[in-house]
């Protein structure tokens, strides 16, 4: 049995693979471990995958004998433990070989992997410690970088201004989110875009029995079977255009429900709304109503100059209200719907303190002003004549 000792390696060395013995064709490597066996603690001399050689007080009884030994492998930190079994064959009074009597138990796998990781050099012994090889390696001395092209540096800094665009635009993107979210109401009741005039609704529920967009001013402009068995005409009131909302001859009207536009000549479109009660003062704080239509056009539409608040009624009721489009609509738009919203300013909260601020500002510009007018003053005044005099008074002695 050879007696090397365990390999080390000296900082700055490369790792090289670590001394065995001779033997069968699992050579005994030279590398630190401890084996337990019946309670004694044994230093490992050698060890392979079929066999380990250690030192020790070792009771000869146990000659011949077979049973579970523990292997010890102490890392930095850690220490690993497998427990093979073995026949055990006493040589002397302090040698002793242990024969795995299952090579390939549940011990194999990472008793292979410690060997074949210290053949390989990865793993080193130091102090009876096993680590990584390259912790045995001496500091290596750090290369500076090669400087970079100019290529190089622009390509780094489009990347810099790429995220920098990217970082301003999830920032718009958020606040747009939370500008929809927390400062924006849906009206639940979409608009209908009408010519603009009054438009004339039906005053019970029934059907529509006759309907002449040409009738003239005076004549019956449409007519209503009401449920009562009633037929209730009604008259053209203009020399107007008229324009059916929806309707024609046979349809089932609702008392309210609109059923002709009139509008005069040459008018512009405006939209037919039921604004909540509950939106009233934020409508009218603003002035302005988002409106979108179904082909994704979108634009602002303000209240007409003759909206007036109603009488008292509950936040979810609904107000007639005409709103008059930023933009002008064309004739195709008449009898499209709308979606409707309102928009809050985020900002209305914020507006008295920095008004109050703006005044403190100004207050205290004007003292810092006045301050300065009044020092230049009294020094024009009180200090600049006793200057005067003390030079005159000099003057008359020498």
């Amino acid at each position: 049995m050879s007696t090397t000792e365990p390999s080390t390696l000296d900082a700055g060395e490369p790792p090289r693979p670590a001394p065995h013995h001779d033997g069968n064709e699992y050579p005994l490597l030279d590398m630190p471990f401890t084996a337990t066996i019946a309670g004694r603690r044994h230093s490992g001399e050698a060890l392979s995958l079929v066999e380990a050689r250690v030192s020790g007080l070792i009771d000869r009884s146990l000659d011949g004998a077979e049973q579970l030994v523990r292997l010890t492998f102490d890392f930095p930190g850690f220490e690993l433990t497998l427990t093979p079994s073995a026949r055990i064959s006493v040589e002397d009074n302090s040698h002793v070989a242990l024969y795995f009597t299952d090579p390939a138990g549940a011990h194999h796998a990472q008793l292979r992997k410690v060997l074949n990781d210290y053949i390989s050099g990865d793993l080193t012994s130091a102090d009876g410690i096993i680590r990584s090889g390259s912790l045995a390696q001496g500091p290596k001395s750090k290369t500076p970088p090669p400087p970079r092209s100019a290529m190089q540096r622009m390509r780094a800094g489009l990347a810099g201004v790429s995220v920098i665009a990217l970082t301003v635009g999830l920032v718009a993107l958020a606040a747009v989110l939370v500008q929809n979210r927390l400062f924006t109401s849906e009206i639940a009741q979409p608009g209908r875009i009408v010519p603009q005039g009054e438009t004339l609704r039906a005053t019970a529920d029934g059907q529509i029995s006759y309907l002449d967009m040409a009738a003239g001013e005076g004549e019956v402009l449409y007519a209503v079977d009401t449920t009562g068995g009633e037929t209730l005409s009604v008259a053209m009131p203009c020399d107007c255009a008229a324009t059916p909302v929806s309707v024609r001859e046979g349809s089932t009207v609702l008392a309210g429900e609109p059923i002709v536009a009139l509008s005069e000549a040459g008018s512009t479109p405006v939209i037919e709304a039921q604004l909540p009660q509950g939106l009233l003062f934020d409508i009218q704080s603003s002035g302005i109503v988002d409106v979108r239509l179904p082909g994704g056009q979108s634009f602002e539409a303000r209240l007409a100059d003759t909206f007036r608040v109603p009488g008292a009624g509950e936040a979810g009721d609904s107000v007639r209200a005409v709103l008059i489009p930023e933009i002008e609509l064309t004739e195709q738009a008449l009898g499209q719907v709308a979606s409707l919203s309102v928009s809050r300013d985020a900002a209305a909260p914020l507006r008295p303190v920095l008004a109050a601020a703006g005044t403190a500002g100004r207050e205290g510009a004007r003292l810092v002003t006045a301050t300065r007018d009044q020092s230049a003053r009294l020094w024009q005044e009180r200090v600049a004549p006793l200057f005067n005099d003390n030079e005159t008074q000099m003057g008359e002695d020498q």
